[in-house]
């Protein structure tokens, strides 16, 4: 019995993954990330990781010192797992403001995605792009732009 129910929770496990995986392919996001050009003082990291379903979730933050400055939870998920054929994906921000920030994947290749939410004020534009060994970030809005260069650790 043991056995079976073991099959059974392996078997509907891989079900769930290959029921996402038409979301972005982003296995070169995984892993912890510290920022190369931070500001003096101050060291950011990210850090992600896949999920069982194909969906990823990241923990980003700021020391500066040793006390955290700044902090935020990062999620790439379906928009909507319940209804079916509905690929459209998201980049979700949680902890910088009140609510969570939903931006939607607009664009994304081997190596690289865009995500955007044109009503947010800054920003409006996330793009994540893996070059030689390098995870690069940019946010942006149509007047700034703040580029990240994260190294792996």
């Amino acid at each position: 019995m043991n056995r079976l129910l073991l099959l059974l929770t392996i078997c509907s496990l891989v079900s769930c993954k290959r029921e996402f995986s038409k979301g972005p392919q982003l296995n070169w996001l995984q892993g912890k990330w510290q920022r190369v050009d931070d500001q003096l003082g101050r060291s950011t990291f990210e850090n992600w990781r896949m999920q069982i379903d194909g969906t990823y979730l990241g923990h980003g933050f700021t020391l500066a010192e040793n006390d955290t400055v700044f902090e935020e939870k990062l999620a790439i998920k379906p928009l909507n797992k319940l209804v079916k054929n509905d690929n459209r994906w998201v980049f979700q921000v949680t902890s910088v403001n009140e609510s969570s920030t939903i931006f939607m994947i607009k664009e994304s290749t081997n190596n690289s995605f865009t995500a955007v939410n044109l009503e947010n004020e800054f920003p409006t534009h996330i793009r994540y792009t893996f070059i030689n060994d390098s995870l690069k970030a940019v946010v942006y809005n149509d007047k700034k732009s703040i580029n990240f260069t994260f190294k792996k650790k």
